[in-house]
């Protein structure tokens, strides 16, 4: 997966529909089972769970609706209040309803393992940003490990995109930058180059580049030289190294 071009890819969506074509080209792409982006709640607004994109089949979720499976779903249930990575296959399962409903999920394509990416926003709203498949735990355990990093950051990045889009967010909240967002264009104001970073870091130069476009994005800045002055007028960076 190009995480670079992922980026441009949901940048570029004009509309709510558009961000839901784009997570239907991520999963045929990653050859992936299921890619779904829920947003939980947005408390500016006051709304709770005001937007989901996904991928599912609309009869699995027209089902989880109409049973209000928010309320067993045992990913849901320890997401809540969740800063990590949620990995299906350790969520616990122990009760009758904790079984029947991943039997019933993979009677619908689901998929078995899996992670939930649990997403806090600036204005306080939070998401979540499903990742499935339907390969053996031991290729899915081999895939994460290469992948699971560029999904994270893809999560955020797809989240900010959805407040945008969707109306959620107002323009004037700008997202803090990650600890490696912090870090790249720190370097970038020592004069570093993405190579240098890279090596320095112990990441891809591709990698970089995505740090780098995503802190552009949430400082609001189309060049890497007008992000240098504005993170030098707001005072955003701390501790870098």
């Amino acid at each position: 997966m190009e995480i670079e071009n992922n980026l441009r890819t949901i940048e570029r969506a004009a509309s709510v529909d558009e961000l839901s074509t784009v997570l239907v080209d991520l999963r045929d792409e990653s050859g992936l089972a299921h890619l779904i982006y829920r947003a939980v709640s947005v408390p500016a607004f006051g709304k709770t769970n005001p937007l989901l994109l996904k991928t599912y089949d609309e009869a699995w979720v027209r089902r989880y609706v109409d049973r209000d499976y928010f309320r067993i779903d045992p990913t849901v249930l320890a997401g809540r209040g969740s800063f990590l990575p949620i990995d299906w296959l350790k969520v616990e399962i122990s009760s009758k309803q904790s079984r029947h409903f991943f039997a019933e999920a993979a009677s619908y394509g689901v998929g078995r393992p899996g992670f939930t990416l649990p997403i806090r926003g600036p204005a306080g709203e939070r998401a979540i940003f499903t990742i499935t498949t339907n390969a053996t735990e031991e290729h899915w355990y081999r895939w994460r490990l290469s992948h699971l990093r560029d999904f994270h950051l893809l999560a955020h990045y797809f989240h900010d995109r959805a407040m945008r889009l969707s109306g959620l967010r107002s323009e004037q909240v700008m997202r803090p930058l990650s600890p490696r967002e912090n870090q790249c264009v720190g370097k970038l104001m020592q004069g570093q180059v993405p190579c240098q970073m890279a090596h320095e870091l112990r990441l891809s130069v591709s990698a970089i580049n995505a740090y780098l476009r995503t802190a552009r994005l949430k400082m609001g800045c189309r060049t890497n030289e007008a992000t240098i002055a504005k993170a030098l007028q707001l005072d955003v960076l701390h501790d870098v190294q």
